[in-house]
């Protein structure tokens, strides 16, 4: 290949990857739902996610609006899109569900903590390093939140979007 060719090639790579990242750094999200299901479906916890207000709402259940209960409201300003990122754990500890949304921060809870545990940082490795590690053991998984990419490990769980 000539230098020339070279340098065209290598031109047209850097603008499609610059109108990408414009396309995902400039695309306006508002509102979300998804919902998680563990690998057996006996329990849905759902995700509606308001980004315009930079508020998140994870509820016990099946809901398309925010429920009167069995929630918890979530400030998601100090998370950046390509880290907003929700792992998961099924029957874990004596918990019915134990979730985390790393960098988010408690505005209300509307939940049975001892059922339900809700954490704001992943745990961290032997350096002390936040890893998603621990939700993607056995009936966990993490997914994450820009455009809902797929979840890890596939095999135990599912997620589903609703109505936007």
């Amino acid at each position: 290949m000539s230098i020339t060719k070279f340098r065209m090639t290598a031109k047209y790579v850097l603008i499609f990857c610059g109108l990408v990242f414009l396309f995902f750094s400039c695309s306006e999200r508002k509102s979300e739902i998804i919902y998680l299901y563990p690998k057996d479906k006996f329990q849905i916890i759902t995700i509606i996610s308001d980004y315009q207000k930079n508020k998140r709402i994870v509820a016990v259940g099946k809901h398309i609006t925010i429920p009167k209960d069995n929630y918890i409201e979530l400030n998601i300003s100090k998370i950046t899109q390509l880290g907003d990122e929700i792992g998961v754990c099924w029957q874990r500890n004596n918990h019915i569900w134990e979730l985390v949304n790393h960098n988010a921060t408690i505005v209300e809870i509307n939940l049975d903590t001892t059922k339900f545990l809700f954490k704001s940082n992943w745990h961290e490795d032997e350096r002390g390093i936040p890893t998603p590690k621990y939700y993607r053991e056995e009936d966990c998984f993490t997914v994450g939140m820009l455009n809902y990419s797929k979840h890890k490990p596939l095999e135990n769980g599912y997620v589903v979007r609703g109505l936007n």
